[in-house]
């Protein structure tokens, strides 16, 4: 049975001292005998502490101890578990996911998404456990929670069937890893893949948080932090773009600029961000009833996350709640987590009710018509960018109106939405979407049916039908990064998230 806390170190060492607030003090202290295995604590008990820890946060949300409060909360809901407190997972999943939200900028976050990892994986969650151990593998690659994070994707990749993906991550490891426990369980766990055919284990197996060495003290004056571990080395270094086979000379009149980077240099994706439109105060386009775009496509999102997931890309998404977002922090978010592919999921409307079908646009400083225009009006509106900022927007839409890649892009996923749906084919359009601007990867913006349209309309909103559209828009990416003109294109440079050509997603 593997240790499921193993390196809940993390978790179990000193918390904060020194903090003005004596209340805060006191249940550090409770947690320090908790975790060290000085006290037994029930569950009864670890609720009065996450009690008091909360009291903390409510009295001062942005303290200097706030954050330490929040983690304290969080591991204290893990260790709840042991204790039998039967909601305390999905506490957990919570309070990590509060964590995140309220303070982004605390040390604890990368630790917060690898305990997220876990809590999802004991819940049976798998592609989401998935995803939050890629966020620390693409964000936080060498940090002191990089390696137990490699090592807990490998194991849910290996239960989930990819064992080539688990045996490449077990090798890094084994490699590059400075931990010995974590060289040694990687030694262990990969020998059998390598002797004997494996046998795929659907359903998680994860025990509960065992007992474990109390976490090192941090060197940072007066501050005793929950989760302290020896940072470890980068794992892999840059990935060098591979040029395709050499083909034959061009004519004269052929352009000097390659029609596409991603074709030019074999590239493929690591990680897409998907972008649910509107959200929060902004409901978007409005059908009969209570229908709402902003609800649609975050359903039809959250399933394409799923999938895009499953076939091992690291998948981040603009919003997955009820939240309004403006259209330049969107854009902002796919910079900063350096997405390599951006898609905005939406849904069309129409005075006329009889509109219907699927469209898909790329950026460009012209429209392919007055409709498309229209549409790009409509969802620019509240972008959140001043007058002052329009130069900066037209510079953006010259930039990004270069790429073919995002052209093609469009193209391969209108193809497969409109197969697999039988929808009206409205075409690849082109227009002047803010969402699209400055992102400087692929980015398209997809419109999934007319939510004005009372068949279509009830369609978006059935389970299926999302399910449809979701793997459309996923095999639409994997033809754009897989395929050109009948050839292969992907050449699997990160070994740890695109698939090999031999292992199939089973």
């Amino acid at each position: 049975m593997k240790i499921w806390c193993s390196c809940l170190l993390i978790l179990s060492g000193a918390v904060l001292s020194g903090c003005v607030m004596s209340g805060y003090e006191e249940a550090a202290s409770r947690h320090r005998a908790y975790t060290n295995g000085q006290t037994h604590a029930t569950a009864a008990e670890w609720r009065r502490l996450i009690s008091d820890f909360q009291e903390v946060i409510d009295t001062d949300a942005q303290g200097p101890s706030a954050d330490d409060a929040q983690y304290a909360i969080a591991s204290s809901w893990v260790w709840s578990i042991k204790a039998g407190a039967t909601e305390a997972p999905q506490q957990a999943i919570e309070a990590f996911q509060k964590l995140i939200r309220n303070y982004p900028k605390s040390r604890y976050v990368p630790q917060a998404h690898y305990w997220l990892g876990r809590c999802y994986a004991y819940i049976g969650d798998d592609y989401q456990a998935i995803t939050q151990y890629q966020i620390v593998e693409s964000r936080y690659a060498g940090s002191e929670i990089s390696d137990p994070a490699q090592l807990e994707l490998a194991r849910v990749y290996l239960r989930q069937g990819y064992v080539t993906r688990a045996e490449t991550l077990y090798g890094n490891l084994i490699n590059s890893s400075t931990d010995r426990k974590i060289v040694a369980a990687a030694t262990t766990e990969l020998r059998p893949l390598k002797t004997q055919p494996f046998k795929i284990q659907r359903s998680p197996v994860v025990s509960p948080p065992e007992r474990v060495v109390q976490a090192q003290k941090r060197s940072e004056p007066n501050r005793k932090p929950i989760s302290p571990i020896k940072p470890q080395p980068k794992l892999t270094s840059p990935i060098k773009p591979q040029p395709k086979p050499t083909s034959p000379t061009p004519g004269p009149k052929k352009p000097l600029v390659p029609e596409s980077l991603t074709r030019e240099f074999g590239l493929t994706a690591k990680t897409i961000v998907i972008d649910p439109g509107h959200g929060g105060k902004d409901p978007g386009a409005l059908g009969k009833g209570t229908l709402q775009e902003k609800a649609i496509v975050l359903s039809i999102s959250e399933r394409l996350r799923r999938l895009l997931t499953q076939k091992g890309y690291t998948v981040l998404m603009t919003r997955d709640t009820n939240r309004y977002i403006p259209l330049k922090e969107r854009t902002a978010f796919a910079t900063q987590h350096k997405a390599d592919l951006f898609l905005s999921i939406h849904a069309n409307a129409s005075v006329n009710r009889k509109a219907k079908g699927i469209e898909t646009y790329y950026l460009s400083v012209t429209s392919t018509d007055k409709a498309s225009e229209a549409i790009a009006a409509r969802e620019n509106a509240d972008s959140g960018y001043s007058i002052q900022e329009l130069e900066t927007l037209l510079k953006g839409i010259i930039q990004e109106s270069k790429s073919e890649d995002s052209k093609r892009l469009a193209r391969h996923v209108q193809q497969s939405l409109v197969q697999a749906t039988g929808a009206i084919d409205r075409g690849v359009k082109h227009a002047r979407f803010v969402v699209l601007i400055g992102t400087n990867v692929p980015a398209i913006l997809i419109e999934t049916g007319f939510v004005s349209n009372p068949t279509e309309g009830h369609k978006l909103t059935t389970r299926a039908y999302q399910h449809k559209i979701a793997t459309a828009i996923a095999q639409g990416i994997d033809m754009f990064l897989g395929k050109t003109e009948g050839m292969p294109l992907v050449k699997s440079g990160n070994p740890k998230i695109a698939a090999t050509n031999a292992e199939k997603n089973r």
